[in-house]
């Protein structure tokens, strides 16, 4: 069968064949990949028919995100996800992707999540004080637990609001508690986790009875119609929705937070500049949008963690048809991986890639750069319906905790990488934290 693009290079990469999302180190094999055989690579797969083909250029990044989106599925990996959150936003595809990306989205726009940020402000508020109570005794933090935690309730009651403390005060316990708790995510976690869908239809088939749909979430998923049909989410897809979004809201808030804390405790200059702003500022109650937005080294500091440390690390993608990326070509049928960690450190549209520099991400900057150099939240059609959400979450955590609170390192060196489903330290972020006079 002849290719419409005939006259093509061919993809580089080594002979040996390997699963490269099996690897137990396969974040350093790409990067090592990378540096030999450049932007775009091929690896034979050992146990799939289609070989693997890892792209590292903005340009086509943006062909298979965006320009050329409809001839890329969902790929490897994806029917892991399928098992543990069902067939929700994150894992659908087609017409049903379509018609529930429609239905949420107005569930994500900011004044729906502004209803949130007295609970984020509250949340943080209550954090910092612990983290004050172990500074005065010396008590070093485990902030990975305490970020899993906190964004666990976060997402946990901006989808049930009042429902929450109901369910807890019958069980004695958070049911979903579950979720932070347990850092695997085999197949056992799974049974578990996919069994609190029953405690989901628990709670909305109670709302529908009492005809009480508090401002949240949930409320918005049941009240959410689709345009061209009229009809409600059906309750199994409301269900798939509901648990795709304590998952997705929680774990990659999580990660980014541990990595923000990170940096700063390793760069004490940044700290100040961003516990100044937070002091500023000075907030007695939850800040709205107007005051997030004029925000300068905090929302820079978290995007500049995000470059170096993506929690979304690797998307991958299946080809329906061919397609062409510069001279080269892929055939249909194959996986396509973009690794986020590697884009946001091609030296070609970064200086000093390796190095944390908030202020690349002045307007000024950001402007001059390829806009698909960075995509910590994806791009195009499926670009992460709670990017809003999650930016100003982590905005509200720093306002409040680093006005209060400097970290510093307890340990020289590095963190380990954990690059599995997210990135994240592969043990426990321990920091200690001082009250600045």
């Amino acid at each position: 069968m002849s290719s419409q693009y005939p006259e093509t290079a061919l993809v580089p990469g080594p002979a040996a064949a390997c699963d490269l999302e099996r690897l137990d180190d396969k974040l350093g094999r790409m990067q090592a990949l990378w540096q030999h055989y450049g932007d775009c690579y091929r690896v034979p797969a050992a146990s799939r028919d289609a070989d693997t083909y890892v792209i590292n250029h903005p340009d086509w990044v943006r062909r298979v995100l965006v320009s050329n989106h409809r001839n890329y599925i969902k790929g490897v990996g994806i029917e892991r996800v399928r098992l543990l959150l069902g067939n929700g936003l994150m894992a659908s595809e087609g017409q049903r992707w379509r018609r529930q990306r429609r239905m949420l989205q107005p569930g994500f726009h900011k004044p729906r999540i502004a209803a949130f940020f007295d609970i984020w402000f509250r949340q943080a508020q209550e954090l910092a004080g612990r983290w004050c109570l172990a500074a005065a005794s010396g008590e070093a933090v485990n902030v990975t637990a305490a970020a899993s935690e906190t964004t666990l309730r976060a997402v946990l009651e901006a989808l049930f609001s009042e429902d929450l403390a109901r369910f807890e005060a019958g069980q004695g316990s958070n049911p979903f508690a579950l979720v932070s708790d347990e850092t695997s995510r085999d197949l056992q976690f799974a049974v578990k986790f996919r069994a609190l869908g029953r405690l989901v239809q628990a709670i909305a088939d109670q709302r529908r009875r009492e005809r009480r749909f508090p401002p949240d979430l949930l409320s918005h998923c049941l009240q959410a119609c689709d345009k061209s049909s009229g009809e409600p989410m059906p309750d199994k897809q409301l269900i798939d929705e509901i648990l795709t979004l304590i998952v997705a809201g929680h774990e990659t808030t999580a990660a980014s937070l541990n990595w923000v804390w990170f940096l700063l405790a390793s760069h004490p200059a940044v700290y100040e500049r961003v516990a100044a702003e937070a002091r500023e500022v000075a907030l007695g109650v939850a800040p709205d949008w107007q005051q997030l937005e004029a925000l300068v080294w905090i929302p820079r500091v978290i995007k500049e963690a995000l470059r170096l440390y993506p929690p979304g690390w690797l998307y991958t993608r299946r080809s329906l048809g061919e397609d062409r990326f510069g001279d080269y070509r892929i055939p249909g049928g194959a996986d396509v991986f973009i690794c986020a960690y590697l884009l946001h450190r091609h030296p070609q549209f970064w200086d000093e890639p390796e190095a944390f520099r908030p202020e690349r991400f002045a307007p000024q900057q950001e402007a001059r750069r390829h806009s698909f150099a960075y995509v910590p939240f994806s791009a195009g059609p499926r670009h992460c319906i709670g990017e809003s959400f999650a930016m100003a979450e982590m905005m509200i955590h720093l306002l409040v905790t680093a006005a209060r609170l400097r970290p510093r390192p307890l340990a020289p060196g590095g963190v380990e990488l954990e690059a599995e489903v997210n990135l994240r330290p592969r043990r426990p972020l321990y920091l200690g934290f001082e009250t600045p006079a």
